[in-house]
C-alpha cells in the first residue's frame, strides 16, 4: 500500500515538472519566433538606409504642381544725404547719420553708393522727413544744402515656382503676406512722419509675419523652390525686426524710430534685389 502511494506521488511529480518545462520550452520558442521574425520584417531592403538615415524629403504633402507668383508694383519715395564713388565711404556716411540720431541705409549702386535716411509712399511724408533730419546732420551735409527727394518706382514681378504642392503653396502665402506687409509697413511710416492717427495694425501684421516665418521653417524646399524659399524667409526675418522697431517708435522710443526705418531701407532694396534674382 505504501509502494502504491509512493508511486502514484512519483508519477504526479514527473508529470508536472513534464508540464513545467513544457511550457517553459513552448515560451522560450514563441519569444524567440517573435523577435526575429519582426527583425526580419523591419529590415530595409537591400541598398536602402535604415530607419534615421533616410534623405530628407520635401514636406508638405500632395503632388508636384506649379503656382505663379506676382507682387504689387509700388511708387515710393526715398529721401537722399548723399552719393558716394564707394561703398565705404557711403556707408562711413551712414553711420555718421544713425550717431547723430537719423536713419540711414546704403542702397545698390546705380553706379553711385547713394546713402538715404528714410523710404516712404508718400511725397508729402517724405518731405516732412526730410525736414525733421536735416538740422540733425549738421557736419555731414552742408548748411545751405537740402536733402534730396527723389521717386523710386518699383516694378511688379512675376515668376513661377514647381515642386511639392505644399513647399510652393506655403511659399506663394509667404510672398503674398510680405507683399502685403512691406506696403503697410511703409503706411505706418508716412503716417508716423505726417503725425497723423496711426490706422496700420502692428501688432496683427507682427502675428503675421511670425506664421510666414513659422510655415517656411516647416517645409524642406527642393532645388527648383530654394532660392525662392530662401528670399521669403530672410525678407521675412527683416519685417519681424523692423515691425519691433516701429512698435517702439510708435511707443515714443526714438532709438526704434532709427533702428525701423533704417531696416526699410535695406528692406526695400533687398526686395528689389532678390526678386530681380526670381524673375
Amino acid at each position: 500500500m505504501r509502494r502504491t502511494r509512493m508511486s502514484k506521488n512519483r508519477t504526479l511529480s514527473g508529470l508536472v515538472t513534464f508540464l513545467i518545462l513544457a511550457i517553459v520550452f513552448v515560451g522560450s520558442g514563441y519569444l524567440i519566433g517573435k523577435y526575429l521574425l519582426a527583425s526580419l520584417l523591419q529590415r530595409p531592403p537591400e541598398g536602402q538606409p535604415v530607419s534615421g538615415d533616410q534623405p530628407k524629403q520635401p514636406t508638405g504633402g500632395g503632388e508636384t504642381t506649379t503656382v505663379h507668383i506676382s507682387t504689387k508694383p509700388l511708387t515710393l519715395y526715398r529721401v537722399q544725404i548723399g552719393a558716394f564713388s564707394t561703398r565705404e565711404r557711403a556707408e562711413n556716411t551712414a553711420q555718421m547719420a544713425i550717431d547723430k540720431g537719423v536713419p540711414a541705409g546704403v542702397m545698390s549702386p546705380d553706379p553711385l553708393h547713394k546713402v538715404y535716411c528714410g523710404v516712404t509712399s508718400s511725397k508729402e511724408a517724405a518731405q516732412k522727413l526730410a525736414e525733421d533730419a536735416l538740422p540733425r546732420l549738421s557736419g555731414i551735409v552742408g548748411e545751405d544744402d537740402n536733402l534730396y527727394v527723389a521717386t523710386m518706382e518699383v516694378d511688379a514681378c512675376n515668376f513661377s515656382l514647381t515642386g511639392n504642392e505644399g513647399v510652393v503653396g506655403e511659399i506663394e502665402r509667404a510672398f503674398s503676406t510680405i507683399d502685403n506687409a512691406i506696403a503697410s509697413l511703409i503706411g505706418f511710416w508716412d503716417e508716423y512722419y505726417l503725425k497723423q492717427q496711426i490706422s496700420v495694425n502692428l501688432a496683427s501684421m507682427k502675428s503675421d509675419i511670425a506664421a510666414v516665418k513659422a510655415g517656411l521653417d516647416g517645409i524642406t524646399p527642393d532645388s527648383g523652390t530654394q532660392a525662392a524659399h530662401g528670399v521669403a524667409l530672410a525678407l521675412a526675418t527683416e519685417l519681424e525686426s523692423a515691425i519691433g522697431a516701429a512698435i517702439q517708435a510708435q511707443g515714443g522710443d526714438s532709438d526704434g524710430e532709427v533702428q525701423g526705418m533704417t531696416s526699410v531701407i535695406k528692406i526695400i532694396d533687398a526686395y528689389v534685389q532678390d526678386l530681380k534674382g526670381l524673375e
